[in-house]
């Protein structure tokens, strides 16, 4: 939502929507259900989870009607909306199933070790257009990339950082990297090395 957006720290402007970001949202819901355990819940993820389903104002009232009953208020005592109470054994099953398939019948598919993707710091503006030409990459395969960027390109005031497909070949990221201009060989070098650093994290 647009306020826990806002207090996470996510850049939210005409250009750029960080919540739609696929790196700086997964570290931020990750950062949001942590802290909100640690606040509220005594380190109870269970808890968390729920409050970020449903909401912590909802959680903890239910939290505090179980526990003036007497319960100790973990996440099987609260009373919550149908949904929440469906949420959180839907991701523990899930997560569970993950974790030993074979005991469940269930046949998983592979997914690749490798990154699927590499991260290209800019220190300037870039529109998408002009990363698809340098890049020789579809400028749609861009976009679905990066979906926080909102007019189609990357201002580094807003967001540095652009995903760019992992396949692409370095000396072209490189170029991207410092402007699209032709750079001395060490230039070239140490952009590399930095982007290599970016596409292995």
């Amino acid at each position: 939502m647009p306020g826990t957006g806002d207090a996470l720290g996510l850049v939210r402007n005409g250009n750029y929507d960080g919540r739609l970001d696929v790196l700086t949202s997964t570290e931020a819901a990750l950062d949001y259900l942590e802290m909100q355990a640690d606040q509220w819940y005594e380190g109870d993820l269970m808890l968390s989870l729920a409050a970020y389903n449903a909401g912590a104002g909802t959680v903890n009232r239910a939290l505090r009607q179980a526990q003036s009953q007497g319960l100790k208020g973990d996440y099987w005592d609260l009373s919550l909306p149908h949904e929440t109470m469906q949420y959180v054994p839907k991701l523990k099953a899930i997560a569970t199933i993950i974790n030993a398939p074979e005991e469940y019948g269930v046949s998983l598919p592979e997914i690749q070790v490798d990154p699927a993707f590499a991260k290209v710091k800019l220190a300037h503006a870039v529109t998408l257009s002009e990363a698809s030409q340098l890049l020789d990459v579809s400028q749609t395969a861009l976009a679905e990339l990066n979906p926080g960027l909102l007019n189609g390109s990357i201002d580094p005031r807003s967001a540095q950082t652009l995903l760019v497909p992992e396949e692409v070949d370095t000396q072209m990221l490189a170029q991207l990297s410092q402007g699209g201009n032709q750079a001395s060989e060490s230039n070239q070098a140490v952009a590399q090395n930095k982007l290599c650093q970016y596409a292995s994290r």
